[in-house]
């Protein structure tokens, strides 16, 4: 497009919306963009935990590319991005509860100009994540480490946005390491019926918590997707199903929520699975626990931590059996998480059962891999 025609779209003949004058008015005082704010759900509780902000201009509050299109043109797209974190941090103190606010923020702005000081003169940022969108490549890596390390210091938290599409990259999270990595909404579309879909969401949901984020799945419209999501153990989303953006604070529509109640979290964590065994300090003592020998139980050491688990022989006759290694495992472990922690064990012990332990470290009790394999089979086909 020729400079002449970019004049030509930006500022129409037609009546409609001249976008570099609204640009001009709202950095000079003259006008205000509003913030609209779309509600984040945790699908393990089905609440709303934060929302994200988002400018709409215009009467009709349109969305912002055509005036982020005319502030880049008159080379004033950093005031504009700086007006509106302005803006956004504002609003942040009258957000209920303990939710958090999502602020969009172009990666190259944050190496200097208005909206680095911007947040500079914010102060604590508490409550505030800071998602950083476009998808253009940054060259200085090093330098947005480093303001990203202040923001850290003063409170906030990291979002990477579109995580599969343009910049946003795989790359992007090992170099930034964002606490909440989105995935991008042309990955969530019609995820239910796209294995390939699906298996990105699953390899970018163990990805994300292996470099300790949390995946966040935008774009959620179906209830199909929201079931898949949940599938998959996929933690937050966001999305119109979830709740459209609002001049307010929404919370959750009630065909989500309902959905989000009856497919709880808690029944698909290992916690459910739970079955209580005897305990005893040594394998001797393992034939004196009852008048029937026991199929489990687990060996104490001097301080009552689980040392060893035992496994009766059912082929031998008296207290036979053998002495295994232990693998623990939290109680709010998701069954898929705990299938593919038995998996990772040498072949020889895959089968044990796993060990739950409490939050305090206490032991719960043991899940067996068929009774995990089963719970697996039945959440898929409901």
């Amino acid at each position: 497009m020729t400079p002449a025609q970019t004049r030509s779209a930006l500022t129409p003949s037609d009546g409609g919306p001249n976008h570099v004058l609204d640009v001009k008015k709202i950095l000079a005082g003259m006008a205000e963009a509003r913030l609209a704010y779309q509600p984040v759900v945790d699908l393990d509780r089905g609440e709303v935990v934060g929302y994200e902000a988002l400018a709409r201009f215009g009467n009709g509050h349109r969305t912002p590319g055509p005036w982020f299109a005319a502030a880049e043109h008159i080379g004033r797209r950093a005031e504009l991005e700086a007006t509106l974190l302005q803006q956004a941090l504002t609003a942040r103190h009258t957000v209920p509860g303990n939710r958090w606010l999502s602020i969009n923020v172009s990666p190259g702005l944050l190496l200097g100009g208005p909206v680095w000081s911007t947040l500079l003169d914010a102060g604590d940022l508490s409550g505030v994540v800071l998602e950083l969108t476009e998808h253009e490549h940054v060259e200085n890596l090093v330098r947005l480490r480093r303001r990203l390390d202040a923001v850290r210091e003063r409170g906030g938290v990291l979002a990477l946005d579109d995580v599969g599409a343009g910049w946003s990259g795989l790359q992007q999270v090992v170099e930034l390491r964002p606490e909440i990595v989105k995935i991008d909404r042309s990955l969530v579309a019609r995820l239910h019926e796209d294995p390939a879909r699906m298996a990105v969401a699953e390899l970018l949901s163990s990805f994300t918590e292996r470099v300790g984020g949390t995946l966040l799945a935008e774009g959620v419209e179906q209830l199909d997707e929201l079931s898949t999501l949940l599938s998959i153990d996929v933690h937050l989303g966001q999305g119109y199903l979830l709740g459209r953006p609002q001049f307010g604070w929404p919370e959750v529509p009630p065909d989500a929520a309902t959905m989000l109640a009856s497919r709880s979290r808690a029944e698909r964590q290992v916690g459910s699975l739970l079955v209580e065994v005897p305990t005893a300090p040594n394998v001797a003592a393992v034939g004196f626990l009852g008048d029937e020998l026991p199929d489990v139980a687990l060996l104490l050491d001097s301080s009552h931590a689980v040392e060893f688990i035992w496994l009766r022989n059912h082929a031998g006759e008296g207290p036979s059996g053998w002495t295994r290694p232990v693998t623990s495992i939290p109680t709010t472990t998701t069954l898929r998480a705990a299938l593919c922690r038995a998996m990772e064990r040498a072949v020889s012990f895959r089968l044990d059962p796993l060990v739950c332990a409490r939050a305090d470290g206490s032991v719960a009790g043991v899940v067996s891999i068929d009774a995990l394999v089963s719970a697996l089979v039945v959440s898929a086909t409901s």
